[in-house]
């Protein structure tokens, strides 16, 4: 069944009363005088709700589509009584007078609710604004504070590394393959790259270098990343791809936005082990100033009990991770002045990040360089 439109519905209940009203005065005897005089008053009801809904155009209409069907009604059966018939002609001015006044009363009265919609809806903004910033605040202070032990325990750990890494190769050199001590030595130069890697990270995360500003084509850094993991992304299966837009240059630091998003990328290709389709799509986001990458996965999708952790550092739901990759770029992110998220999908997760175009991004450089 068609739902009606509720204009025509006003249409027609305006149109219902005026047209009911005027039946019942012509079919109403002039010797009930009083009858004709709830009658009359009966017509400001349809005037009201019609200057109430349309405004003073629209309490104007009412009004003269009642002075029409009325004003003949007066001519046809009052005409006898000049006084009387006068004081209906007069009936009608009112009608117009209070139609008018009515509707810009009601027109003022919603122009000030849509005033105060846009006020409670940019209110509403501001706080979600402040809302992320006292976030960010938080974010950087563990961050600080993470970052000095990280700092402290890398610094303190490589030197050793490099001694013991030195040691295996020294002790595993000469050994024949089929040897349970040349297994044994493999073992350890595996396990030695990867405390490498952890200490690395740790120093990345806990000394991020300044970043170094200039001008660069955003879609130029994702196709040479794309390169860099295409091969990682074959051998697991996983399908690339890109949607980039035509964009504006920015001011951003080439290497740092690339390790980014090989953090992220590598990320997405890791969350599909049976493989799958990654898409990876640019676009400028010109109401807010900013360019966007957009990575979405068809894995199987982040708990959301634990997507708001995604970027604590040393948080991974990884057996071998070491938590530090999402939340380096987090803050490398954050030193260009933009912004990096996890939105859950039906199917897979999409990170989003956005960066500031060139002038923004070149006064945060400035900013960090004074």
């Amino acid at each position: 069944m068609r739902r009606l439109d509720p204009q025509h519905v006003r249409y027609l209940l305006i149109g219902l009363l005026i047209g009911g009203i005027t039946a019942a005065h012509y079919g109403t005897s002039t010797e009930y005088y009083y009858l004709h005089e709830v009658y009359q008053r009966s017509y400001y009801i349809p005037i009201l709700l019609a200057a109430f809904w349309y405004g003073p155009l629209g309490g104007l209409a009412a009004a003269a589509l009642t002075s029409i069907f009325y004003s003949y009604h007066i001519l046809v059966h009052w005409g006898h009584s000049p006084v009387y018939s006068f004081n209906q002609f007069a009936e009608i001015l009112l009608f117009h007078a209070i139609g008018a006044l009515t509707g810009f009363l009601a027109q003022a009265e919603r122009r000030q609710r849509q005033a105060l919609e846009k006020t409670t809806a940019e209110l509403q903004r501001a706080y979600q604004r402040i809302e992320q910033s006292f976030e960010q605040m938080k974010q950087a202070d563990r961050l600080a504070a993470l970052g000095q032990l990280s700092a402290g325990i890398a610094h303190e750990i490589r030197n050793p590394l490099a001694t013991l890494a030195g040691v295996i190769d020294i002790l595993g050199s000469g050994v024949p393959a089929e040897s349970h001590k040349a297994e044994f030595a493999k073992i350890g130069q595996e396990e030695m790259a990867r405390l490498d890697r952890i200490v690395t990270e740790f120093l990345a995360f806990a000394r991020p270098p300044q970043p170094s500003f200039q001008e660069a084509d955003l879609n130029e850094i994702i196709d040479s990343t794309l390169l860099l993991l295409s091969h990682q992304a074959e051998k697991a299966g996983v399908t690339i791809a890109r949607n980039l837009a035509a964009l504006p240059r920015v001011t951003v630091d080439p290497d740092q936005v690339r390790q980014v998003l090989l953090n992220v990328i590598k990320n997405s290709i890791e969350a599909m082990p049976d493989g799958g389709r990654l898409e990876v799509r640019s676009a400028h986001q010109a109401p807010d100033g900013t360019v966007s990458v957009a990575v979405t996965d068809s894995g199987a999708g982040i708990d959301p009990a634990i997507i708001d952790r995604l970027f604590d550092p040393f948080f991974t739901s990884k057996p071998a991770g070491t938590g530090l990759g999402l939340s380096i770029s987090y803050q490398l992110v954050t030193r260009h002045g933009g912004t990096i998220r996890a939105i859950p999908n039906q199917k897979g997760t999409t990170f989003e990040i956005r960066l500031p175009v060139a002038h923004a991004a070149a006064t945060i450089a400035t900013a960090g360089n004074s």
